[in-house]
């Protein structure tokens, strides 16, 4: 969720804590030294504190209270944990014809938090990983996007025609549509393109 911070917020925020974190240190050095810190180093340092039990609790909580009260998924973003089974369509052709290849069966495993989101997606031949994932939330629409950065690893014996490489997709669900459901695109460093289709597993 913190990717839905503009990044203004975002820095106001790292800011805050920084000194906040910087008089805390200050007020522990002077407990280690038997001094007492002042009231500001008391403030800072019983701020950071509180504010690190709730994030933590915030983070562990989270999805039970999604669960408790489901408009906080249109509100702020949805909760996509979980695996995803479906394909992915390459729009590749072979050369000299206009044959492109079947589809794809694929999963794909998301795991969200309220500070980091990863996404991993396993094909038969490979497995791709996130390197950097942005949310994106067109909340009048009902629908959500996750956009990320990803390198592909082939297992080493499909090498020979298919070589590890960066890419770029996203996942998008629309809520209003089916909550069960993700659609996306990826393109690739060699330049293919596809699309994606997925449905949430059970459980």
């Amino acid at each position: 969720m913190w990717n839905l911070l503009n990044r203004r917020i975002q820095l106001i925020i790292v800011v805050a804590v920084t000194v906040l974190l910087t008089s805390a240190l200050d007020a522990v050095h002077d407990l280690w030294l038997g001094t007492t810190p002042g009231p500001l180093k008391w403030v800072s340092l019983t701020a950071m504190i509180l504010g690190t039990a709730l994030a933590g609790a915030a983070n562990a909580s989270w999805r039970w209270i999604w669960r408790t009260f489901p408009f906080l998924g249109r509100l702020l973003f949805p909760d996509l944990n979980g695996t995803w089974t479906g394909h992915l369509q390459s729009t590749w052709k072979k050369p000299g014809s206009d044959e492109t290849l079947p589809p794809i069966p694929a999963t794909i495993t998301i795991r969200q938090g309220l500070f980091t989101t990863n996404v991993a997606l396993k094909t038969g031949e490979s497995i791709s990983h996130s390197t950097r994932v942005i949310l994106e939330a067109f909340r009048n629409a009902g629908r959500f996007r996750i956009w990320y950065t990803y390198n592909n690893d082939p297992q080493a014996q499909y090498q020979h025609r298919s070589s590890p490489h960066e890419g770029v997709a996203f996942l998008e669900l629309d809520l209003d549509a089916g909550p069960g459901h993700l659609t996306g695109s990826y393109y690739t460093a060699r330049k293919t393109t596809g699309d994606l289709t997925f449905s949430r597993d059970a459980g």
